[in-house]
């Protein structure tokens, strides 16, 4: 693994083959060793680059007809697609050159695995281009996720919920007379996402003075958006243990994205954690989202026009019925397919049959 925030895939994962009865250790990529083939049967790089010793590492693992996986999350295993990320274009020569070094060696040591995991059916085509087998096993949340989301749960019908902003509290009340929709950016690189939803936001706000706006994480909020500052709320990152009451605080979650290679590949987890908490999400018709969302029943999609997502909007901003209903199908959902000890038996199996294979070569 890399440093790269790898909770859904190195430690999500984990606990989905635990609580199948399979253990596993996760190591740092740096922190590997050659003595530590001998020490297991099945080997999955997350985002590993790769470096001399990756290389020998794999190399003698086959050698002891051992089975080597890669699994990553995003497409950026080759420069062809993280050349369309519009925030690429912005780095410094320097920059670029080292960003554009990591990809390619990790596309490396993907080539040199036996197969791949990976999380949306789109990435599961792309990554089909560099080894013979890909199965997808979606993000999901951990037990913590959902208990965490519950103790948001239970604050919110308190009428406040308190959270931990850079190590101050910050109360947020629920203000039954205002309607928060919230926007939970993952980067800067989303700038250009949440431009398709501006000029339906401010359509909205203006039209609307009960509708407020809270962002969360880095985002340069854009011009058009400048004379309804008064009814937009910043904030920072926060830890993921707290985000749960950040998103509990908001009435829907907007989930826009271009309709790029790059961004189809990418998970839903925005609509996955937003459903933990009863918060309905409105998002792009793209990737993952396309597949996983019912329209109008545990979400609702948008093709990335102004029209478009204004009419949803309005649509939730008005009804309040219909964002609790949205929010409980989004819920229940949740609950019976996106949660790790419920859902490890695709992954388990899979790790299973690859160690029968490897068994049955060294017979």
């Amino acid at each position: 693994e890399v440093p790269h925030p790898h909770r859904y895939r190195v430690i999500h994962q984990m606990e989905q083959l635990e609580s199948q009865g399979i253990h596993c250790d996760d190591v740092f990529y740096i922190d590997l060793s050659m003595e530590q083939v001998r020490y297991y049967t099945t080997f999955i790089f997350y985002r590993c680059p790769y470096t001399d010793v990756i290389g020998a590492f794999i190399q003698e693992a086959k050698n002891q007809n051992k089975t080597v996986l890669y699994d990553v999350d995003d497409l950026v295993i080759d420069t062809m697609y993280t050349d369309t990320i519009p925030y690429i274009q912005t780095l410094n020569d320097d920059d670029r050159r080292l960003y554009d070094s990591g990809v390619v060696r990790m596309g490396r040591t993907l080539k040199l695995c036996d197969a791949a995991i990976t999380t949306t059916e789109r990435l599961q085509t792309e990554l089909q281009r560099y080894v013979p087998e890909v199965i997808v096993n979606r993000n999901v949340a951990s037990e913590e996720m959902v208990q965490c989301s519950e103790i948001a749960n239970e604050q919110y019908k308190t009428g406040t919920l308190t959270v931990n902003v850079k190590n101050k509290k910050v109360e947020l009340s629920v203000d039954p007379n205002r309607v928060y929709i919230g926007y939970f950016s993952g980067s800067i690189t989303h700038n250009a996402d949440f431009n398709i939803v501006v000029p339906a936001l401010r359509r909205l706000m203006q039209e609307n003075e009960n509708v407020f706006l809270k962002v969360v994480g880095e985002l340069e909020l854009p011009d058009e958006l400048a004379d309804l500052k008064d009814r937009i709320v910043n904030l920072p990152f926060v830890d993921y243990r707290e985000l749960p009451k950040l998103i509990r605080s908001v009435d829907i979650n907007i989930a826009p994205i271009e309709d790029t290679i790059f961004n189809e590949a990418k998970s839903e987890n925005k609509w996955m954690e937003a459903a933990l908490v009863y918060v309905p999400t409105v998002a792009s018709n793209v990737g993952a989202f396309e597949q996983c969302i019912d329209p109008d029943k545990n979400g609702i999609l948008c093709e990335n026009t102004e029209e478009d997502w204004y009419q949803a909007l309005a649509i939730l901003v008005h009804d309040q019925t219909r964002r609790i209903q949205i929010g409980q199908c989004a819920h229940q959902h949740i609950y019976e397919s996106y949660i790790t000890t419920k859902t490890g038996r695709n992954l388990a199996s899979y790790i299973e049959k690859v160690r029968a294979k490897t068994a049955a070569i060294v017979l």
